[in-house]
């Protein structure tokens, strides 16, 4: 890759959809190895966004991310499109993925972007329930009456954290999370043609009642992987960025906005996804239409000592 030094401007990514059997699963922005986004324009058009990150590293994502995720870019987001009904999975912490798997584990949160007549979210259990209970719920069939479910409305957002049982029908989301796609199917709704990870996900599974409700407000998660704030963008914003230490995604999910950079515009439609690199330091944000509504994504400072694995001595 040539011009190492030019600095680096926003960029945007072509999506990669894959057909599930519940629908799709579009890829906006993933470092993952199966999916590796493609930049679509600007200087940096038809490279990959795991060569920009071999090549620029902390320029692209800031130090905090960096010392935690290295050279993988480390948030994804992806836009589901679920006709039928998903599998009910789960996914793990940082810290057992990296011991069991050699992998990190994986936060998200699902924005509802559209909900059908008969839209399910299922998020964890409605009550406590035993290892055995939920065990035999599987065996039997009746998973359904241990699971908390709500009916989402468009503009609802819900934190998926590491253990919690989740599963979605009838909805359109977009999920934003930590860079990875280790997950556990544990039941399949009756299913037989796909492969279940109960025995081995068993003790990795919350078992507490959930009490999740959706995210209020203008901050809509905050966790040591990222934090998504939504900003009714009704004016001109400008970022400053002195002190700023990572990159930012900016997702418009509603009307149009601009991002100028440089004396550059960079146009988001809806569904469109920008990465703005932790080294562009001054930009504007600038609605195009008056309803215009952006997700922010962004890395926090974490104070925890990294999760990159130390290199093993030979």
């Amino acid at each position: 890759m040539d011009n190492e030094n030019k600095k680096l401007t926003p960029m945007r990514f072509l999506p990669d959809v894959k057909q599930m059997p519940w629908g799709t699963a579009e890829y906006k922005l993933a470092d993952l190895g199966f999916v590796d986004s493609m930049a679509c324009e600007g200087w940096l058009k038809g490279n990959s966004l795991s060569d920009i990150m071999q090549t620029y590293l902390e320029r692209v994502v800031g130090e905090t991310s960096f010392n935690w995720y290295g050279t993988q870019f480390p948030v994804l987001v992806k836009r589901l499109t679920v006709k039928g009904r998903t599998s009910l999975h789960i996914t793990t912490d940082d810290e057992t993925a990296e011991q069991r798997y050699d992998a990190f584990g994986k936060t998200a949160l699902w924005y509802v972007q559209e909900a059908g007549a008969d839209a399910r979210l299922y998020l964890g259990f409605k009550k406590d329930v035993t290892a055995e209970q939920f065990y035999n719920a599987c065996q039997d069939g009746s998973v359904s009456a241990l699971l908390h479910s709500v009916k989402p409305q468009p503009g609802e957002c819900y934190l998926i954290t590491p253990g919690m049982v989740h599963a979605a029908k009838d909805v359109t989301l977009l999920e934003i999370a930590e860079g990875s796609e280790l997950w556990f199917r544990l039941y399949d709704w009756g299913k037989t043609d796909r492969e279940l990870h109960l025995e081995e996900a068993f003790d990795l599974i919350d078992l507490k009642r959930c009490n999740i409700s959706a995210s209020q407000g203008n901050t809509l998660a905050t966790t040591p992987q990222f934090t998504v704030n939504r900003i009714a963008l009704d004016q001109p914003l400008k970022s400053h960025r002195d002190e700023d230490d990572t990159f930012l995604l900016y997702i418009c999910t509603r009307g149009a906005a601009v991002i100028q950079e440089n004396g550059t515009n960079y146009n988001l439609r809806q569904n469109d996804v920008v990465l703005v690199p932790a080294e562009c330091s001054d930009f504007f944000l600038l609605p195009a239409e008056k309803d215009a509504e952006l997700l922010e994504v962004r890395m926090d400072p974490r104070e925890e000592n990294d999760i990159v694995s130390e290199p093993v001595e030979e």
